[in-house]
């Protein structure tokens, strides 16, 4: 069946393709990255064309080609080290979620989805599950903060992250990186691109993470495994005399790693709010031992990358997508179409008690299908730019959840299928009232209808269900609303832009996904969210070889998403909340050779009326939203010898945040600062060898914390990647 899917799936790619060439021929040559003149002065493609970063109205940073060479073989998490007001939950990769400004989703149920987008080539990538391990051969990496929705709509309430692959070249060009590190690593990333014919080229990608498990497990088999592939293949073409196809299919695999559930056990004590206090290892709150949780565990020693877990820890997936993107312009005007499908297929275990004895173990199972087209049509002349179009998306997503307590007698195998569909029209005007005034418009509309159709089993008997035949309209929403846009951008000179916005994102509802009865089934639908912002932001060009870049918002956020766990329940709750910050970016190359950059963040977060655990109503902080960041990187590059030797180090502080709505003690991460170096010689213009040390201090601290002191004793600890060491050996090919 899944092979009549990905067919059937291809042939309307393919019809969709000949529609579009049969179209007049004209058109530009996408096929060529974006030119930059360093990090400082990248292109980006914010408002769906090609402009320099410092000429947006908009809060952007973005990492070019050797910024992520540079980066190494990190996982998505290494991007918040680089960029403002960015944090990332990646403890396995069977679940990627940004968190831009303090706003994010951290329901961890497969059928969600974040209001920070994740878009590939301008491509929405929906399953939070599908993300990792796509940062390969990249031309660059965009992050827009505050909501995106009028231009790219769906669910970038708070921004998004968008990826941008390197396309296939008119000339032979390539790249090999081969890469060595601890625990066992032996990785590759690579590419070869060229012509095919005068009119025709293509770009073969590959990448693949092989490694052992960095969580020593006393139990069973370390934890922490990697056992990765990924491909990528792009064919483009020249359609008449202006016009111009892309057709690009990718797969991602990760075979049986031992990826699943990283976690470290800490024990835990309900305080007078319902929320959880760590245990000191002399005390015995449950009667069990010093220490003890509920079940009488205890995790030996202080070191959380030392475990004993029975296991299952296992994560297993396929992921592969096709896209087809054409590109016509009309004489004057530019029709843009983009056609893709994806399909993803995911298991996951995790010991969830952590500890030797099969107490609870929690499974995960996944497939997916999405479909989408978007249409667009944009023209530019001295005064005005502008873009209109149409986009439709339709996600089917089949999801199976067993959460395994039989040992105390408690059983619940549930899931069901979350179809989504989707409908938008939008529509942006840059129109100069003169050479340094402009005045920016844009609006969205958009209609999702979203079906849920749920069931839930306790010990073998199902105690509910949760679909049409049995609630009627609970299980079928409707969300109907816009986003939009109004600014003014002034440049008062080619070096400085100062621009103000109104901006309001949307994100709509959906269903939460309840482990046990929720009693009431009216509570499993959530309402849709508005955020809106107000926003000011200065860029500036020092000398042509600086650029200070400011920003200050706050944030509007009515019906904020909440994800709650009271007990063994899990629900999402609709909440206010408020947020206001400021950003500073700067870079500078003061010499030749010499690379400065340093950001940081200011943020004031509130969510309102939170009902506690106990019953007690308490403002509380956003998760994930430390109040300070601060950032800095240093690169310098100097001739030696018959090549050139280049030093790096970036540092990154985050004062202290919490991991949920409820501000829990036991979710509270104390500030810390996080560093990599690196250095590296290039010769003869083809190769490079590199060493690296990634959190190089060997710092301990958590991505992630889920607070079950009440229903077990215990909280699920994931921590970052301890130190990690290595090489790598880099050939280019081509010019």
């Amino acid at each position: 069946m899944r092979t009549n899917r990905a067919a059937a799936s291809l042939r309307v790619l393919a019809l969709a393709g000949l529609f579009q060439f049969a179209s007049p021929a004209l058109a530009q040559d996408a096929s060529a990255p974006a030119a930059s003149s360093g990090d400082g002065d990248i292109v980006v493609t914010a408002q769906k064309r090609e402009q320099s970063i410092q000429s947006v109205g908009l809060a952007i940073s973005a990492m070019g080609q050797q910024s992520l060479a540079e980066m190494g073989r990190q996982d998505m998490s290494a991007l918040a080290a680089k960029v403002p007001s960015l944090q990332v939950l990646a403890y396995s990769p069977t679940l990627t979620v940004f968190n831009i400004r303090g706003v994010s989703q951290n329901d961890f149920a497969d059928s969600q989805e974040a209001p920070i987008a994740f878009y590939n080539d301008e491509v929405y990538i929906s399953a939070l599950g599908a993300i990792a391990g796509q940062t390969y051969d990249l031309e660059r990496v965009e992050m827009l903060r505050g909501p995106q929705g009028t231009l790219f709509g769906r669910n970038a309430t708070g921004g998004l992250v968008q990826i941008v692959s390197a396309k296939p070249t008119r000339e032979l060009d390539g790249f090999l990186t081969l890469t060595g590190g601890s625990y066992g690593q032996f990785a590759t990333e690579g590419a070869i691109s060229g012509p095919l014919s005068d009119r025709l080229r293509a770009r073969l990608s590959f990448s693949s993470d092989h490694h052992g498990g960095y969580i020593d497990n006393a139990a069973g088999k370390n934890l922490g495994s990697s056992k990765f592939y990924a491909g990528r293949i792009q064919i483009a073409g020249d359609v008449g005399d202006s016009g111009e196809f892309t057709l690009k299919v990718q797969g991602l695999r990760n075979d049986n790693e031992r990826s699943g559930g990283l976690y470290s056990h800490r024990t835990a004590i309900p305080n007078a709010d319902g929320l959880g206090e760590y245990v000191a290892r002399t005390d015995d709150p449950y009667g069990t031992c010093t220490g003890c949780d509920l079940f009488g565990y205890i995790q030996p020693g202080t070191d959380p990358f030392k475990v004993a877990f029975n296991g299952p820890n296992y994560f297993n997936r396929s992921y592969w997508s096709a896209t087809l993107r054409y590109v016509q312009d009309l004489g004057g005007v530019t029709l843009t179409s983009i056609s893709d499908y994806q399909h993803l297929k995911k298991r996951y275990a995790e010991d969830a008690d952590m500890s030797p004895a099969p107490i609870f173990q929690y499974y995960t199972a996944q497939n997916l299908d999405q479909y989408s087209q978007e249409l667009r049509l944009s023209g530019n002349d001295d005064r005005m730019n502008w873009v209109v179009g149409g986009y439709a998306i339709k996600i089917k997503s089949r999801n199976a959840y067993n959460t395994d307590l039989t040992s105390i007698g408690l059983g619940e195998i549930y899931g069901g299928t979350l179809d989504t569909v989707s409908f938008a029209g939008f529509g942006q005007l840059e129109y100069a009232l003169t050479d340094q005034v402009s005045l920016i418009g844009g609006i969205r509309y958009s209609a999702d209808r979203k079906t849920y159709d749920f069931t839930h089993a306790e010990n073998g008997v199902t105690d509910f269900t949760f679909n049409r035949a049995s609630v009627g309209k609970l299980a079928r929403q409707h969300f109907k609303d816009y986003s939009g846009k109004i600014g003014v951008n002034f440049k008062p000179s080619d070096d400085a832009l100062l621009y103000l916005s109104v901006n309001r994102g949307i994100k709509g509802g959906g269903f939460g996904t309840p482990a046990f009865h929720p009693g009431d089934l009216s509570t499993i639908p959530f309402k849709e969210e508005v955020l809106t912002d107000y926003e000011g932001g200065v860029k500036l060009t020092l000398g042509g070889t600086s650029h200070l870049n400011l920003s200050a918002f706050y944030y509007d956020y009515k019906d904020y998403q909440a994800f709650e766990l009271v007990g063994i329940s899990l629900a999402i709750r609709n909440k206010d909340a408020t947020i206001k910050g400021l950003e500073f970016e700067f870079n500078t190359r003061p010499v030749p050779g010499l690379f400065l950059q340093t950001f940081a963040t200011l943020l004031d977060s509130k969510v309102k009326g939170v009902v506690l655990p106990s019953g007690r109503v308490a403002d509380t902080r956003m998760p994930q939203a430390p109040k300070l960041s601060v950032g800095a990187l240093g690169r310098y590059e100097f001739d030696l010898g018959t090549g050139k030797l280049a030093l790096q180090t970036d540092w990154k502080y985050d004062s202290t945040l919490y991991f949920s709505t409820f501000n829990a003690p036991v979710d509270r991460q104390s500030g810390r600062i996080v560093g990599n170096v690196r250095a590296s010689y290039a010769f003869n213009d083809r190769w490079e060898v590199a060493l690296f040390a990634n959190n190089v201090t060997d710092k301990a601290y958590r991505l992630y914390n889920l607070d079950l002191s009440g229903p077990f004793g215990f909280t699920q600890q994931s921590y970052a990647r301890p130190r990690w060491i290595g090489g790598s050996l880099t050939y280019r090919l081509g010019s």
